[in-house]
């Protein structure tokens, strides 16, 4: 067996192993040019198997610190397996009253993660389909580098 190809494996493994056990899903999706348009739709397939567990949900967002803001409303669907569709719309409060960020921030990336729901549990085992737009009055939002989703498994209660 080649050193390589070993070495591959044991970094694939290593970086399995440093994972959160209780993380469903942490996925972002690229914004094309940095430029969110009302006409972007981010999607994200997520199988779900626990119906039994409650979860976390987050959306998560990445932005430059020239995003022109203090805030930005997202919509959002989801499709349950069985067809159904839940419609929201969350606002993300990107800087305080101040107008200091309150994500993290590190050089010129600015990191948010927002409660979309807390300690739900999943009714129908399936694939779940999380659609989100922006919703903002510019048609396109410059400096939205990317859009994620989170879903945390919460511990049981003793």
């Amino acid at each position: 067996m080649k050193p390589q190809f070993l070495f591959a494996i044991v970094f694939i493994a290593f970086l399995l192993s440093c994972s959160d056990k209780n993380t469903i899903v942490s996925e972002y999706v690229d914004i094309p040019n940095s430029k969110f348009s009302f006409l972007d739709t981010v999607n994200f397939k997520v199988p779900i198997n626990d119906t039994v567990n409650n979860h976390d949900v987050f959306l998560q967002l990445r932005t430059s610190t020239d995003y022109k803001w203090s805030n930005m409303f997202i919509f959002s669907d989801i499709v349950f397996p069985n067809g159904k569709i839940r419609s929201d719309t969350f606002q993300i409060f990107i800087t305080d009253k101040n107008g200091h960020w309150t994500g993290n921030k590190s050089g010129a990336m600015v990191n948010f993660n927002h409660y979309l729901y807390r300690n739900i549990k999943f009714p129908i085992k399936g694939e779940y389909q999380f659609k989100f737009n922006q919703a903002m009055r510019d048609t396109i939002l410059n400096e939205v580098i990317s859009l994620g989703l989170k879903i945390n498994k919460l511990d049981k209660q003793s």
